[in-house]
């Protein structure tokens, strides 16, 4: 191995080993708070949408989806869910060429007996979509898989809340 080729090795190496030192490390499982542990879901929608997105993250963290709020260890409330496409900007010819992907939801936990754990809280995502018309059905499936990404790190964020709020207590 040539000296220079060694010397880019050896700063490559040296850079990737500081890495950890400020913090970074990839995102992996959420921790599932104990009261999480077997939760039932309470949505207008309970198999689309947010409900969905938590239902995955919640099994996928270790937790058991009860199929009712008798036998849980809490229930996680869905108030309100909105995900909705905004026009941000207008072409020349007068039709949409931006998109502002927007979704909200509105969560709250209490236990078995009704005793609210984790007061309505907000949570709010939005994302950029540039759209272009000859290419209508691969923006469409585009903006879907940007909501379903949208849906799913809310989930996962509405988890870690939870169990920072609980800590809290």
């Amino acid at each position: 191995m040539k000296p220079k080729q060694s010397l880019l090795v050896t700063a490559i190496a040296l850079l990737l080993g500081l890495l950890p030192a400020c913090g970074f490390h990839l995102r992996g499982e959420v921790e599932l708070p104990p009261a999480l542990q077997e939760t039932y879901l309470e949505s207008k929608n309970p198999y689309t949408g947010m409900a969905r997105a938590l239902r995955v993250e919640l099994e996928a963290a270790g937790g058991t989806i009860m199929e009712s709020g008798e036998h849980s260890s809490a229930v996680l409330h869905i108030v309100r869910e909105i995900s909705e496409n905004r026009i941000l900007s207008v072409g020349s010819t007068g039709k949409a060429s931006e998109y502002e992907l927007f979704n909200e939801v509105v969560f709250s936990l209490s236990d078995a007996e009704g005793k609210v754990l984790i007061k309505p809280q907000s949570l709010r995502m939005t994302r950029d979509l540039v759209f272009d018309e000859t290419e209508l059905l691969g923006k469409i499936s585009e903006a879907e898989g940007i909501h379903r990404q949208m849906r799913r790190n809310m989930a996962r964020q509405i988890i870690i809340r939870i169990g920072a709020g609980l800590r809290q207590q």
